[in-house]
């Protein structure tokens, strides 16, 4: 059985817990002592670890320690199990790729139960470590489990290559050859531009690259796709304005930028917000520019409890804006969050035809 095998049958294997609500809010109250406590364990245990890697990599711990608290919240507040699988797996690949062992990891997962169980009462407290010992038992299959990583193309491999050693150049000749046989942005973006950025997310992940390489390539591939969309000429201009932005806390921008150029050359006028930005600025953004809709995103699981937050306020604020939700985390908590979105488009074709759709039933 091979590692994407393993992981596809650890998910089909879990099991779907039950965490009440009560269980949610006692974590979420209790997560920065939690997560005190489990990075003052380590910060204590590592000088006299027998894992040299524990000392040397003891800064990416502490953060990688705070990603996984905020991941177990929205997967406890949203029952995304399956999601629990895939971000445990994330973490496994990432840390063992920094020579980190498996010791490592049930150790990590044995001291979150700890902490769990000193700051929080039963019965919410087993409702919460259950998952978790859940992990720690199966932490050998998980040790060998890998989601499925897709193949670059020859012209994405090539594209990859040329951001890495720096030639701009020659990396937005290879785009605009690539558009010039498609003649399709749609297909550049999402057969050329998102590979590359995803293959560049899975490098830094196995520790194939630095943290200085990935952004030089991000950087790179940013701007030869700024030039690029700045020389096609857009559609007709809409009256009806759209709002793009990612959740509160959410850094993965570009997906959102290309989706804004994508737009605008079908002629919508777009205010593309960013990354990171308070969920108050939104709001304020919302009433000061006052869109026919507002599209947001949410790429990581831990992002999805600031999604619903501000998905409510939007619709209590403003009940007539049509919002749409798009990223590989909201397609795991569709069922939680449609009750306040009007659409979950998983394809740019597709967000440009529901906008269209709605421009039509609105008129």
């Amino acid at each position: 059985m091979n590692s994407y095998e393993i992981h596809e049958k650890l998910k089909e294997n879990s099991v779907d817990w039950s965490v009440s609500e009560k269980a949610v809010d006692s974590f979420r109250d209790s997560l920065p002592n939690i997560l005190s406590l489990v990075n003052e364990k380590f910060r204590l245990e590592s000088p006299h670890s027998a894992d040299q890697e524990i000392r040397r990599n003891q800064d990416f711990l502490m953060d990688a320690h705070r990603h996984f608290g905020e991941m177990l919240l929205a997967v406890y507040q949203f029952q995304i199990w399956g999601s629990l699988i895939d971000e445990a797996t994330w973490y496994y690949q990432s840390v063992s790729s920094r020579g980190l062992s498996e010791l490592y990891f049930s150790q990590m997962l044995k001291t979150w139960m700890i902490a769990l169980y000193s700051c929080i009462k039963p019965p919410e407290v087993h409702q919460l470590a259950d998952p978790l010992k859940w992990l720690s038992e199966n932490a050998g299959e998980l040790s060998q489990s890998k989601e499925h990583d897709s193949a670059l193309s020859e012209k994405a491999s090539d594209l990859l290559d040329l951001l890495f050693r720096n030639e701009k150049y020659r990396a937005e000749q290879l785009l605009r050859s690539f558009f010039k046989n498609s003649s399709s942005d749609e297909a550049l973006i999402t057969q050329l531009i998102l590979p590359v950025l995803s293959e560049i997310g899975r490098l830094w992940r196995d520790n194939q690259i630095s943290v200085a390489d990935e952004h030089l390539a991000v950087a790179n591939l940013r701007m030869i796709y700024q030039s690029f969309f700045r020389t096609l000429i857009p559609g007709d201009k809409r009256e009806q304005k759209i709002t793009i932005s990612c959740v509160p806390g959410e850094e993965h921008e570009i997906g959102d930028e290309l989706l804004s150029l994508y737009l605008e050359r079908r002629g919508w006028p777009v205010s593309f917000v960013g990354h990171s930005t308070p969920e108050g600025e939104i709001l304020r953004m919302v009433e000061q520019d006052t869109p026919f809709a507002i599209i947001l995103s949410a790429t990581l699981v831990s992002h999805l409890p600031a999604l619903e937050s501000l998905v409510r306020k939007i619709r209590e604020e403003f009940p007539e804006l049509r919002i749409l939700a798009g990223g590989s985390a909201v397609q795991q908590a569709k069922g939680f969050i449609q009750q306040f979105a009007d659409g979950f488009p998983d394809s740019f074709e597709e967000c440009h035809r529901m906008l269209d759709d709605m421009v039509n039933t609105h008129a």
